[in-house]
């Protein structure tokens, strides 16, 4: 019974979306490509900083280890 329900509300539902979507506002080309900007450059900066933070704890991590050899 509630699939039947369901099934009777569907095109109110459909219409609630379509009113929905005219409501939302998309970005212009311009503000995508400047928000992925600012994305991929942070990710490459946090990707380098990780980098040498790794690079630091393993060198240290080696020269701890050769101590008790």
């Amino acid at each position: 019974m509630k699939w039947l329900e369901s099934l009777k509300r569907f095109p109110a539902f459909l219409k609630d979306v379509q009113m929905e979507v005219k409501k939302t506002s998309f970005p212009s080309r311009s503000e995508v490509i400047n928000t992925t900007s600012v994305v991929v450059v942070i990710v490459i900066l946090f990707g380098v900083y990780l980098w040498v933070v790794d690079q630091i704890v393993f060198s240290a991590l080696n020269k701890l280890f050769a101590l008790f050899k």
